[in-house]
């Protein structure tokens, strides 16, 4: 079975590359985080069942290739390409340090929670539990990720000074001190993968033999971060990382994310159904929990105490992945027709958001359709990632600090771009050509 799982992702991979030239297409991506999440299942003996579970995942997945292929690229009228035009550098820059201050203030706070930098730094492996209700600064701290990646993706529509580069800078380094601090590696590494993504749709297409390094060797210090913020101590005026006590410096545990979970499943004696209420966690999320100690679990935590033993004591939780999420939720059979149907829809909507993107007009060297492309790029994250991650915590994550910080940023810019047919986001930026 893991020869068929193999071969049609070889040739799926094949016919995405072939049939559409753009390589950070949505099909694309999803190909790539299905490769690095499921890789795992050929390191064991897997069994039939979950083997059929992975083909499952891709074949649902994939679509996607088929949908960049058959869907043809929109061509809204003159009208709805118009774009207000606001473009002051200078209110652009007031604007974006002004609303990466409030992260930056809440950043500071964990930090002086922890006890200072030092007792920050001893409790990311732990940081659960430790940082356990100040969701609110945690999610706040986050968002100057995005005005980051807005600052950049702005700075690449037109020529810009040294003193805005410089500037950039300094806030892409608090930027980066945040994601580290943060203990999660997409915190820190999805900063590079984005502004690489923003820089192919913004400035120039970014060819396949330029993108793989990059994506190798974002994966390979992924692993190694993984050992390290288990590791990480700060002692007596010593920083040590803990790799030189280690027998290996990868954490190989990322090519089994997408596997353990599906493996949990099958390995259980019989589902504990939650009916839904992970997904109603959507919604009660956002109630601290002190308020309400029994309000809904989100998909993870479900998981981790009804199928894994609550083995971390909350410290850590699995995610379940959206298939996994589904059958807790809804059974095998129900769970699995429900993933089969919900997927390929998302997957469609962000393909058709993909070619409306990609339309050329004179508009590409404004600041609002340097946002939009940021906000596709963080839809389309969202979305592939919902794959291997939990419902509740990347469509919070992806709202909360991603596509309200930037509706926001917009309203305050006074910058919007008028409906396009449908709804479409009508964006201009040097983009591939696809086929019709």
């Amino acid at each position: 079975m893991n020869i068929v799982v193999c071969s049609l992702f070889v040739v799926t991979l094949l016919w995405a590359l072939a049939s559409n030239p753009d390589v950070f297409s949505p099909a694309k991506f999803f190909l790539f985080s299905f490769l690095i999440f499921h890789l795992g299942a050929l390191s064991n003996k897997s069994s039939y069942e979950l083997w059929m579970l992975i083909l499952l995942v891709l074949i649902v997945g994939a679509t996607a290739v088929l949908f960049e292929a058959l869907s043809p690229l929109p061509r809204p009228p003159r009208s709805a390409l118009n774009v207000r035009k606001h473009s002051d550098p200078a209110r652009f820059l007031i604007w974006i340090w002004g609303l990466s201050l409030p992260a930056m203030i809440a950043e500071g706070f964990l930090v002086w929670k922890a006890g200072g930098l030092q007792g920050y730094v001893n409790i990311i492996g732990n940081r659960v539990i430790e940082l356990r209700g100040l969701g609110w600064a945690i999610t706040l701290s986050a968002t100057v990720v995005t005005f980051n990646l807005t600052y950049f993706a702005v700075g690449l529509t037109r020529a810009r000074s040294r003193l805005w580069w410089s500037a950039y800078f300094v806030h892409f380094a608090m930027a980066l001190a945040i994601g580290l601090l943060s203990g999660s590696r997409g915190g820190f590494l999805n900063i590079f993968a984005m502004q690489l993504f923003c820089y192919h749709y913004i400035k120039g297409n970014v060819r396949l033999t330029r993108a793989l390094p990059v994506a190798v060797a974002l994966v390979t210090f992924a692993l190694v971060l993984g050992v390290v913020r288990n590791a990480i101590k700060f002692q007596n005026d010593s920083f040590t990382t803990g790799l030189g006590d280690r027998d290996q410096t990868l954490e190989y545990g990322t090519f089994q994310y997408g596997v353990q979970p599906l493996q949990i499943l099958l390995d259980a004696d019989h589902l504990k159904p939650a009916y839904g209420m992970t997904l109603v966690s959507l919604v009660t999320n956002v109630v601290p929990r002190d308020w309400w100690p029994e309000k809904p679990d989100t998909g993870g935590v479900f998981f981790t105490k009804e199928y894994a033993g609550n083995a971390w004591n909350g410290a850590s939780n699995l995610t379940p992945t959206l298939l996994g999420e589904s059958i807790i939720n809804f059974g095998w059979v129900v769970g699995i027709a429900i993933y089969a149907f919900t997927y390929p829809a998302l997957m469609y909507v962000i393909v058709r958001y993909c070619r409306r993107i990609s339309i050329w007009t004179p508009a590409g060297r404004e600041p609002a359709a340097a946002i939009e492309v940021v906000l596709y790029v963080c839809v389309m994250w969202a979305v592939v990632a919902l794959a291997i991650g939990e419902v509740t915590t990347t469509l919070l994550n992806l709202v909360t600090t991603k596509v309200l910080p930037l509706m926001l940023l917009k309203a305050l810019l006074g910058q919007r771009m008028r409906s396009a047919p449908q709804g479409a986001i009508a964006v201009v930026f040097r983009a591939p050509t696809f086929p019709q």
